[in-house]
């Protein structure tokens, strides 16, 4: 069950920071990245093991590598300029960080 659950939390955060990097920048990728790194170490905290951690971050980053693959009508919700690289290059440091920090 924590599984699902820290899965479940990975993969609405990633969601969430998604549509949210591109609100008003660079807001939208402080709040996104913000809350992709609490909800992270919540997860740590809550379930007590850097597993658990792990499990959301893999989530996260597959929702992020599939806003950033075409969909069916070739559309992106991470865009290939200034603003997607550096919701890319926060986000790979902000899950390492989360990840990395002890869990209790």
């Amino acid at each position: 069950m924590k599984f699902l659950g820290a899965l479940a939390v990975g993969v609405t955060s990633g969601v969430a920071a998604i549509f949210l990097h591109h609100l008003a920048p660079p807001f939208g990728i402080v709040i996104a990245i913000t809350g992709t790194f609490a909800a992270i170490w919540s997860v740590g905290r809550s379930f007590g093991k850097r597993f658990y951690k792990l499990v959301a971050a893999t989530s996260w980053l597959a929702i992020f590598w599939r806003g950033a693959a075409l969909g069916v009508g070739n559309e992106l919700f991470i865009q290939g300029d200034r603003l997607g690289n550096i919701f890319l290059i926060s986000s790979v440091i902000t899950l390492i960080l989360a990840v990395s920090l002890p869990a209790n």
